[in-house]
């Protein structure tokens, strides 16, 4: 049995975010129901402390199920302890930034994004370390990123060394892992990072970071912000100079063409409501020919891009179901306006009403088959092992590889970070390859 169905209820939370009392409740609704399952897949004993040595690293490993096959020994995670730098040692040597001050004058001029078809030295994800079953989803989005480096941010100590020992252990070449210890924030390391790319006048490497918005004032300023200051402050910068603004934006709201357009949800308005010039500002933060704003998904708190990507400079893929409802409303009206705009719309699965009930209450959409990751060649998409599913895997899958027959189109099994509303694409982010942006975006 895949672990997806096994963990098919659970959403990937912050679990290292601590200003919640939101081990606790798990801890007594498990214990009001008699049914402590809930509690296997929640790593409570582990949240307050790390390993401190090998052996805790062993038996954490054991206690979250995810070495029932005793392949991880604590000989295996010492030297991985010994391997392991610290952020402090990464950011002495310009590989990573911690804050810095917020610009909010007018930028640089002559940025410009690269896309995700541009070339990419890696990808840079966050390793779920309190939140198991998001583990195996990783792990095979690791194996299909063979042909690039892995940016891994891991908690520091025993939670690096053991997930590492782990990787190594399930078939993980290291050699092709650059470990980023270090404070973690949530998941989703595409709503955080910077907007990488060149400035076309004198070829440098920069990236834009915006203000890391996360949902609404609620959630930036009591439920998750602890979490939410971490990710605001991280950075991956080697290579890059990074310029900072005070514009709420989140990565996972925006997309480029590679050519001065760009796509960005209303939440930017919203969340911006209070800053003056806004549109002045966005037009000289992207150095933009053009900017398309859209209207959100009907009922997605996150103001997100979930249901369309550029693909090339000249095709978008578009989410589309066949049942009527507000979604598939909202996306042929997407596939009207980017037709429109001159591009050419190729439609991709898109179905509704597959939700799954999670431990709160909460129900959510799974089926996001445009949220996938392209990088040097390979598209990494979302499929899920539901049954009522498969006709749209097999669909989406056949779309991607009409739509980009140059590209290997490698399947991973999405369906926990579905439960948060999210996938592949909002799981991780592409990192440009600095040495080879001038050649590409300046010819």
């Amino acid at each position: 049995m895949k672990n997806s169905i096994k963990y098919k209820n659970y959403v990937p939370h912050a679990f290292w975010s601590m200003d919640q009392g939101f081990f606790s409740d798990i801890a007594k609704d498990a214990d009001s129901s008699n049914d402590r399952k809930v509690l296997d897949y929640y790593p409570y004993k582990w949240a307050y402390r790390q390993p401190l040595d090998p052996e805790e690293s062993v038996m954490y490993l054991n206690d979250i199920g995810m070495n029932a096959d005793g392949k991880v020994n604590a000989g295996a995670v010492a030297r991985q302890f010994d391997k392991l730098s610290t952020f402090e040692k990464m950011e002495k040597k310009g590989q990573v930034e911690w804050g810095g001050e917020i610009m909010q004058d007018t930028p640089p001029s002559g940025f410009k994004m690269v896309p995700e078809w541009g070339p990419m030295s890696g990808v840079l994800l966050n390793w779920p370390t309190l939140w198991p079953p998001m583990w195996t989803m990783h792990l095979e989005i690791i194996k299909a990123c063979g042909h690039v480096k892995i940016y891994l941010r891991v908690g520091e100590g025993g939670y690096g060394a053991a997930a590492l020992a782990w990787l190594e252990a399930n078939g993980v070449d290291l050699n092709k892992v650059q470990p980023i210890p270090g404070p973690l924030g949530d998941n989703w390391s595409r709503d955080y990072s910077p907007l990488y790319g060149v400035n076309i006048y004198s070829g440098e490497p920069v990236a834009h970071k915006f203000k890391f918005a996360v949902f609404c004032e609620e959630y930036r300023q009591r439920t998750l912000k602890e979490m939410i200051d971490i990710d605001r402050n991280f950075a991956w910068k080697e290579g890059y100079t990074i310029y900072r603004n005070d514009i709420l934006l989140d990565g996972g709201a925006i997309l480029t063409d590679g050519n001065g357009t760009y796509v960005l949800t209303k939440r930017v308005l919203k969340d911006n409501y209070n800053l003056p010039n806004l549109r002045d500002k966005l037009d000289a933060w992207l150095n933009a020919d053009r900017i398309i704003i859209v209207e959100e998904e009907p009922n997605d708190l996150l103001g997100h891009i979930n249901h369309f990507k550029f693909i090339s400079s000249e095709k978008i893929i578009v989410g589309q179901d066949d049942k009527p409802s507000p979604v598939s409303r909202y996306l042929d009206r997407l596939a009207q306006i980017f037709d429109k705009a001159g591009y050419e719309v190729i439609r991709v699965p898109a179905p509704q009403g597959f939700d799954n009930i999670m431990p709160g209450g909460d129900k959510t959409h799974t089926a996001l088959y445009a949220n996938s990751l392209m990088m040097n060649g390979k598209v990494l998409m979302c499929t899920y092992d539901d049954e009522r599913l498969e006709k749209y895997n097999e669909g989406a899958i056949d779309s991607y590889q009409k739509a980009l027959p140059d590209y290997e189109i490698v399947p991973i099994e999405a369906t926990v970070p579905g439960n948060a509303g999210g996938g592949i694409n909002c799981s991780s982010k592409e990192i440009p390859d600095y040495t080879k942006l001038k050649d590409f975006m300046l010819k």
